[in-house]
């Protein structure tokens, strides 16, 4: 699932941000969590609990003790990976902050249609965010796209690429489920899970992919295969 952060001080912004996003994310069908924080103070909290807490964060740059701009340089000591999006009345303070690898700014006077070309573009970039997999020749790094399906034999995890086939020591199907779930794959079967950008075809209880492999499809997952199929034929 994906974890997206907003931290406001002002609280009429951060459930206004809120809103809009559950709104975007209802229309892109893609389920997230989502957690608000007042303060720089707190979002820094939540990376003590936890190394990497959000995959994209919303920070606005004029905040009360520490701002966003010094939270961003703290998050960056700890997370070069999270997509940062600054949200700011303050356009001047902008340039300050390019240094912290920022993806974008919204100007709060442009929320409304800033808001969501940032959050589309991130959502667009999570899918091709690159992974690092432990396999049983050692760790091998791959991008989302690279991706064409994972399978679970003998109690392994596999992935399979346009080139090769990679055993990792991974031993639950459950953890390649968890992760990939929101970004473009789709079960077709309790053993296999699918990049539907690469679906060439769906026929009767199998599809075909794009390298021309004909894989099942179980009666049961047969509808939302197909619903995958559509959105991503959409998508272009």
């Amino acid at each position: 699932m994906i974890c997206i952060g907003i931290c406001d001080d002002d609280e009429y912004f951060l459930n206004y941000i809120e809103n809009k996003i559950r709104e975007i994310l209802k229309t892109e069908n893609i389920t997230a969590e989502i957690c608000k924080l007042i303060s720089g103070t707190e979002l820094l909290k939540a990376y003590e609990k936890e190394g990497k807490p959000f995959d994209i964060i919303f920070l606005d740059i004029d905040m009360p003790k520490i701002d966003g701009i010094e939270t961003a340089e703290i998050i960056r000591e700890k997370d070069e990976e999270t997509i940062l999006i600054f949200s700011t009345s303050m356009e001047d303070e902008v340039y300050k902050a390019f240094k912290y690898n920022t993806f974008r700014f919204i100007r709060k006077s442009h929320i409304d249609t800033e808001l969501e070309e940032a959050l589309k573009n991130s959502l667009e970039k999570l899918k091709d965010e690159r992974h690092i997999f432990k396999t049983i020749y050692g760790d091998l790094a791959l991008n989302i796209s690279d991706i064409l399906y994972f399978e679970f034999i003998n109690r392994a995890v596999y992935i399979k690429t346009f080139d090769n086939k990679y055993e990792t020591v991974i031993r639950r199907f459950k953890d390649i489920e968890s992760i990939f779930e929101n970004k473009g794959f789709v079960l077709i079967h309790r053993s296999c899970m699918i990049n539907s950008n690469y679906i060439k075809s769906v026929g009767n209880l199998q599809i075909t992919m794009d390298n021309g492999e004909k894989l099942p499809v179980s009666r049961y997952r047969m509808e939302e295969v197909k619903k995958s199929f559509i959105r991503a034929a959409r998508r272009g």
